[in-house]
């Protein structure tokens, strides 16, 4: 006999012994997106920062990352978590990985002393096309025909997106410098971490950052002569920019990370990334910077190439599972037949 709950395409009453079963097929399905969703999420964070530094803050870069991810770092240390040990040598690659990423955060804030919000955002996201090219030289890990079609649907947005009437200065140097950095980082987090350690590696990942932005600080001061600590924040809006940056820029957004890159590629991650700067356009155009045809034509192809990117993994996942099902191909032995002998 066949129940309400059992035919097909019906979805089951609430309270019913089928709702259950459901949630849980449901949760099923969405469970492959949600690293994709997760980075994601970092992505629109992070590119909103671009315009929240340039506008609120007068805080030094080196004093402005020292705040961001020492209180970042104090927050997941307060988080504990049980779980697994973390072993010696991923503890080592952890604090390559935070040398890598604060060396990027430096240079990109920096970097927007020199240039605006958007189009330091935008020249970020030229890690889509740096981040394959690394992968491919550094672990041999050679991109689809999706991948890279989508890295050039995405090279082609960022194209349109930093065609601009200021030209091509230092800031922009400087960002491209900090795109490597973190590109770099990207393809060696994809290839290091490891889920069950997402909390403890954003943790040495935030606290090696906050590290080396008072190194810079304290020498800094002394070349000069000023302070060798990082500068108080003189007012209610700094104050509030930096806690927005440790806690949702940084924190959250570097758990996520950690365990995000664990389950994708180092071009996937890349190409979900570039999602950044059309976070940081869409932004600095609310907060009054340039928003015509360019810009919406340029972020309409990065979305483009995240769905490129997407679709050949899904794509790529099918096959697998349905080779999975079938197992591998086994020959039958053929019939033997009995060939009939006349006598004559």
């Amino acid at each position: 006999m066949i129940t309400e709950i059992d035919r097909p395409g019906r979805v089951p009453c609430p309270g019913s012994a089928g709702l259950a079963r459901y949630q849980l097929q449901t949760i099923g399905r969405l469970r492959p997106a949600l690293p994709s969703l997760a980075l994601l999420l970092v992505a629109v964070i992070w590119g909103v920062t671009f315009s929240v530094v340039d506008a609120t803050t007068t805080l030094p870069a080196a004093d402005l990352v020292a705040w961001r991810f020492g209180v970042a770092a104090l927050i997941l240390l307060v988080i504990r978590r049980s779980g697994p040990a973390l072993p010696s040598l991923l503890r080592r690659r952890a604090i390559i990985l935070g040398g890598l990423l604060g060396t990027g955060f430096l240079l990109q804030t920096w970097a927007l002393t020199y240039t605006d919000a958007v189009m330091s955002g935008f020249l970020v996201g030229t890690l889509v096309i740096i981040a394959p090219i690394a992968s491919w030289l550094l672990f041999g890990d050679r991109p689809g025909r999706a991948s890279w079609c989508a890295v050039a649907v995405a090279s082609t947005g960022l194209a349109l997106l930093s065609l601009r009437d200021n030209g091509f200065g230092p800031g922009e140097a400087i960002t491209l410098a900090a795109a490597t950095v973190w590109a770099l980082h990207l393809v060696l987090l994809a290839r290091w971490a490891r889920p069950e350690h997402a909390l403890q590696l954003a943790r040495i990942q935030t606290g090696t950052v906050a590290v080396l932005a008072l190194v810079t600080v304290a020498v800094g001061g002394w070349l000069t002569g000023g302070s060798v600590l990082p500068a108080i924040p003189q007012n209610s809006e700094t104050w509030l920019t930096v806690i927005f940056l440790a806690v949702l820029a940084t924190a959250v957004a570097m758990v996520l990370l950690s365990w995000a890159q664990s389950r994708l590629t180092a071009t996937r991650a890349a190409v979900i990334l570039t999602l950044e700067p059309a976070a940081a356009g869409i932004t600095g155009a609310l907060l009054g910077s340039e928003f015509g045809g360019r810009t919406i034509a340029g972020g309409a192809l990065l979305v483009l190439a995240m769905l490129l990117v997407e679709v050949g993994s899904a794509r790529r996942l099918g096959s697998q599972s349905a080779r999975h099902r079938v197992g591998p191909t086994t020959r039958l032995p053929r019939p033997l037949v009995r060939r009939s002998s006349k006598s004559g």
